[in-house]
């Protein structure tokens, strides 16, 4: 009799099972509405839409202002927008929406960038004419991480071939001589980079380029200078830039954006940037600063004052080593009345962007810390950037 009444129980239950997945199931939920964007634009910009990550970009030119964008958008019919499309949307961040239609929904993150350029300079007419080892170097790093980056001959400026308000930021990595080329200070190329400058553009100048800023104006006293040319030397030393300034902790900057310190056991902060083997030591940096402007010692903070004040600039870095105010090889130069671009001078030696193959040190030329230059050139390109 037990087994009879499991027998029926288990019948009964087959049953039901079978009747369940021959019953269709009934709901009143409308499901089968449309919830894609099928065109997001600004202007005569269509966004870039990725239907895998739900994400929209749009790419407006360079000057555009993202805080009042007027967005065109076309939806499926019967479907809400939320938030609602306005005039003068403010798209500095990106913005998600919400797409309702009958029952379904769908969210789409919209992002608003403005394109710009960065403008690489050289004296050869295209990057395979660079004949230094250490620029063509940085203008094969350049445009390999810069989508947005350009090669710039002066030639091309002076003929007027290239406009350089084209670019948001201008680099210049000069290694080739102490003294400028002629056409760098050609008075046609010389206003337009002045200009540029002027107007609110800014501008990353390394090695013997540093000098430039006293051909732009933007440096105008004649403070001794360590200037060092040469072959190099064989070096079994790691040189550094040292991001304390006597008394000023200058690590937050963010050209040193992600950078791992050597801290010494006083707390002094730098950064490697050349390790052993052959160094070209070309320098070009203000040196005896103290002395120049009658405010010794070099460990005195009215020489730092007088020194960051008088040429509205921020002291970033030093030969690694210095503990005082001796000596100025990175900065950033901020702007003023006139020159309304920001600028970064990097003129410390051991910033090479190729350690040489030669000696017998290290014969492989390899720079064991040439991440740190690349890093810290990327941070600066990349404040650089950032519109003023």
């Amino acid at each position: 009799m037990k087994k009879h009444l499991i027998n029926i129980l288990i019948m009964s239950i087959l049953a039901l099972m079978n009747y369940s997945c021959q019953t269709d199931y009934v709901t009143n939920l409308d499901l089968n509405k449309p919830v894609t964007i099928t065109k997001f634009s600004v202007g005569t910009v269509d966004g870039i839409i990725n239907e895998k990550t739900k994400t929209i970009k749009i790419i407006v030119p360079d000057g555009t202002d993202v805080t009042k964008i007027n967005p065109v958008v076309v939806l499926p019919q019967g479907a809400v927008m939320t938030p609602a499309i306005t005039s003068n949307m403010d798209f500095t961040a990106p913005i998600e929406f919400t797409i309702v239609n009958g029952d379904v929904y769908s969210k789409y993150t919209i992002s608003v960038t403005e394109q710009f350029f960065i403008g690489f300079l050289g004296t050869a007419p295209t990057v395979d004419g660079i004949t230094d080892d250490d620029e063509k170097a940085a203008a094969a790093w350049f445009l390999k991480n810069y989508e947005n980056g350009e090669y710039v001959s002066f030639d091309d400026i002076k003929s007027g071939k290239v406009d350089v308000n084209k670019y948001r930021v201008l680099w210049w990595y000069y290694d080739t001589s102490k003294d400028l080329p002629a056409i760098a200070e050609d008075p046609v190329v010389l206003n337009s980079i002045n200009t540029f400058y002027k107007n609110g553009k800014n501008v990353l100048l390394n090695g013997y380029a540093c000098s430039y800023f006293w051909d732009l104006g933007r440096m105008q006293t004649n403070y001794p200078r360590g200037i060092d040319t040469g072959a190099g030397f064989d070096n079994p030393d790691t040189w550094g830039i040292g991001a304390n300034i006597g008394s000023h902790d200058m690590t937050s900057h963010p050209i040193y954006n992600g950078i791992t310190f050597n801290i010494d056991g006083d707390g002094y902060h730098w950064v490697p940037v050349i390790g052993p083997g052959w160094k070209e030591n070309h320098n070009y940096v203000i040196v005896d600063i103290p002395n120049a402007i009658n405010l010794l010692p070099n460990n005195n903070e009215a020489a730092y004052n007088a020194f960051t004040t008088a040429n509205k600039i921020k002291w970033l870095g030093v030969w690694s080593g210095i503990r005082d105010y001796y000596m100025a090889g990175v900065m950033e130069l901020s702007p003023t009345t006139t020159y309304k671009g920001k600028a970064i001078f990097i003129g410390i030696g051991g910033f090479e962007f190729n350690q040489n193959a030669s000696g017998t040190i290290n014969p492989s030329g390899v720079n064991i810390f040439q991440s740190n230059i690349n890093k810290m050139t990327k941070n600066a390109l990349d404040y650089l950037s950032i519109k003023n």
